[in-house]
Order: C-alpha cells, then structure tokens, then sequence
C-alpha cells in the first residue's frame, strides 16, 4: 500500500491550544461532566454525599481537590448496585453499545460501558495518539492486543481505522500464523503490541529460522506496559527488527490519552477537551503542581463521558512531568513513566521503582537480555532484601555469570541505594507473554497482591 503524505496533527487546534483557551474549555465542560454526574449516576451522589461535598460548587480544576478521588475498588464494589453496571452506570441500556472489561485486584473485572458519543470521543483521542506515534493512512497495522473484553484491542483498533490506517486484528495467540502473513505480505507494515510480546515474537522468528529484521516491520506503536521507558530495552527492539518504536499510553478505563512525538522526548498528554489531568502526591494524595520536572501520581477526570463518568480517577501510575516546549509544536505537557505506584516497593526507607532496576540493567548490555524481575520474599516491612533475577545474555559463558551478579548488585546499591541479592540466569528461563510483562512479584503473604 503507498502511504499518503499527510498534516502534522490528527487535531491542530486542541494539540496546539493555548493555556488560556484550554482552561476555559476544561472549566466549562467539568461543570458540565459534575453535573451530570451528579444527575445520573448513583455511585457519585452517595460518594459525594458521604463525603459532604457539593460539586455545584466545582467551578473549574482548581476547585476539584475539594472531591474525593475514584479508585478501581471503589468501581468494582459499585457493580453490585444493580443492573449490569452498577450504581455508575449513568446512561440508559439502549444508549449503550459496547462493553468492555478492565483487570479487577479482587479478580473480579470491571465492566465498563460505552455510548455512542464515549466511541467517537476514545477514537477522538486515539486517533491523536496514534497520530503522534508515526500512524498514517495507507498504513498496515497488525495489532497484537487481547481482543477479548480488553479496551486495547476493539476499541484501539477502532481509533486506528478512525486515523484511516488498514488493521488486521491479529490478537493473541496467533506468532506462527502472523510470521506466515508478515512473510507473504510483500510490502513494509506496523506492529502495535506490548514491548513484552515484540521481544516474544522476535524469540518465535528465531525458532522458525527468521531473522526478525526480514519481516518488514518499519515501526512500532507500544502500550499496555511500560517497556519504552527503559532505554536499553527500547534500543533492543529497535535493533532486532530495524524499526522505529514509539509509545502509546492510557488506562482500560479511560483512553490513550499521551504518545510520543517523532522526537521521542517524552509523552504528550493529548487528551485536551476529552480528560483533565492532575498530579497527586501518592501517599497524601494533595495536590502536585504540574510544573516542569514535578513527580507524582496521574489522576484523571473525564469531561464528557456518558455511560461511566469517571471523577478524580487515581491510575496509580507515578510520572515525571516537562513543560518545555517541543519542536513539535504540540502544548500539552510531557511526562515519562517512572512506575506503578501500587508496585512501589520500600527497602529500608528507600521507594523503589521496578523500572527503576530495568534501567540499571541497561548498563550491562549486551551482557544480559534486559529481561528481568524482583522478587520479594516477605510482606512489607522488608527485612531480607528483595531477589533481583537477570539473565545473561545467550551465549554468555557460565563462569562470568557471579563476576556480573556482583557488578550489577553494586550498581543497584550505587543508583538506587538498596541491596539486593542478583540472581544470574540462563537466557530465556524468566517467562515470556504476549500480554503484559510481570516484573515485581510479591511474597504471597503479602496482602496488597
């Protein structure tokens, strides 16, 4: 297929919006979004009558730290209210028309429904993120998500045939047969997965005598984990394949709101008009002004959502804010992933990121896979460090495996000032999927699983 020259925004006039102009959009349309959740959802109205607030009396952002902030728990426990969505569902049956489900930490999942307006707005700010990450009509996306209930793959692939790109829902499950179509296909194409399931499908290529960088797979758009934001591990796919890789990030229960630009500096927040965003101290939950090299957690707030309203939604995952401008031309502020709050784990009064071991690892490539995970071998408060398994590079020989085991738990002590007990592996041995990597892995005892 020719790909088709085209403009630089998929939406000029909100990617490139002014402060001013934004903020009063935003105050408008959260007025609207409180009042209406006020209006037809259940679960709002006792949540905010418990917490004796009034939001008539939101009158823009600033005022929204006055409400209490929405977690996943609190959603799940809602959808036994009644009805097939609980005591949040705030638009009538016949206005919905698509379901979807997101993880649930009790394993109960949390289902969640769509309008027809709430479709248009995710492939709204969809089609933005694609946009920014390379995605073009006249493309060739094969997407590699889980189809089933999961919003990354009907409701992504949709926003991607919304920018005019030709998807083939490829799911999961399904390397061999993918490798077989890339191998027969003729022509460049798009890989849109997990970075955990690209380096699985390289490893399949491998088996079957491929040399991954024949597939002809010139880009790809990443999401689900946080892969990208370790360096070293981004370098490795865009080594073993030949090919650009950008970012793509968003919750199952909101939408992707941020990618990254061809400059690759970071994610562009590009949900102006459809989310607002704000900064918490995760352990306070007060208010962290986003301002230019800020950390705290990312809360979100739909604005014109109608099946499931969505007020002060904590993602739990911990960023790293920039406000300088971007060549780009793009305004929204940019951020990078520095963990999930709830995978945060505290080694003698130091916090710790699991991402934060990842990019360690990338010091000792091409000495080890990149491949690795922490294991911790008791319920906080830790008293035996925690287990950090690597594997060795194939081919690595045996007897330099202690000398790198060494060298890597001095490197931790050195960047991230805690002591850990490394474990060398042989290539291959830590589990690989084609969903979500698991990198922190907790004593069973720990109640927090």
């Amino acid at each position: 297929m020719t790909r088709v020259a085209s403009r630089a925004y998929w939406n000029e006039a909100l990617e490139t919006v002014a402060p001013g102009p934004l903020a009063d959009l935003t105050a408008r349309l959260l007025r609207e979004q409180l009042a209406y959740a006020a209006r037809r959802s259940a679960f709002y109205r006792a949540k905010w009558a418990a917490a004796a607030v009034d939001p008539a009396r939101v009158s823009g952002p600033d005022d929204l730290p006055a409400l209490p902030f929405t977690e996943k728990p609190d959603l799940v426990a809602a959808q036994a209210g009644g009805g097939p969505f609980g005591t949040n569902q705030a638009a009538p049956a016949d206005a919905l028309v698509r379901m979807q489900a997101t993880g649930g930490t009790t394993g109960r999942p949390l289902r969640m429904a769509m309008t027809r307006r709430d479709v248009q707005t995710y492939n709204e700010v969809g089609a933005r993120a694609a946009w920014a990450a390379g995605l073009r009509p006249g493309d060739i996306l094969f997407e590699c998500m889980n189809y089933s209930l999961y919003a990354g793959g009907v409701s992504d692939h949709l926003t991607f045939e919304t920018v005019g790109a030709c998807v083939a829902p490829v799911g999961v499950g399904q390397s061999r047969r993918l490798l077989e179509i890339l191998g027969d296909l003729g022509a460049d194409a798009m890989l849109y997965s997990t970075p955990s399931y690209a380096r699985h499908l390289a490893e399949v290529a491998r088996e079957q005598g491929l040399d991954p960088r024949g597939l002809r797979l010139r880009r790809g758009l990443f999401s689900g984990d946080a892969g990208l934001a370790n360096r070293a591990y981004r370098d490795a796919i865009e080594e073993t394949y030949g090919l650009v890789a950008r970012n793509i990030y968003g919750t199952g229960e909101t939408a992707p709101v941020a990618a990254e630009c061809d400059l690759a500096d970071g994610l562009h927040f590009l949900g102006q008009g459809t989310f607002h965003p704000e900064l918490v101290d995760p352990a306070t939950g007060a208010p962290v002004a986003l301002r230019d090299g800020a950390d705290g957690e990312l809360v979100l707030t739909t604005l014109t959502r109608e099946a499931h309203p969505l007020i002060r939604f904590r993602t739990h995952d911990q960023i790293r804010v920039t406000t300088a401008p971007c060549a780009c031309g793009r305004t929204g502020f940019r951020f990078r992933v520095l963990g999930r709050t709830d995978d945060m784990f505290i080694v003698r009064g130091v916090n710790v990121f699991p991402l934060a071991v990842g990019d360690v690892l990338g010091e000792f490539q091409p000495d080890v896979t990149g491949e690795f995970q922490v294991v911790l071998l008791e319920p906080p408060p830790l008293v035996r460090p925690p287990v950090v398994r690597v594997e060795a590079a194939a081919g690595l020989p045996e007897t330099t495996w202690p000398a790198l085991a060494e060298r890597v738990g001095t490197r931790i002590r050195e960047l991230l000032m805690f002591t850990a007990d490394v474990e060398v592996l042989a290539a291959g041995t830590l589990p690989r999927t084609e969903l979500k990597a698991r990198r922190l892995v907790r004593a069973e005892t720990d109640s927090s699983q």
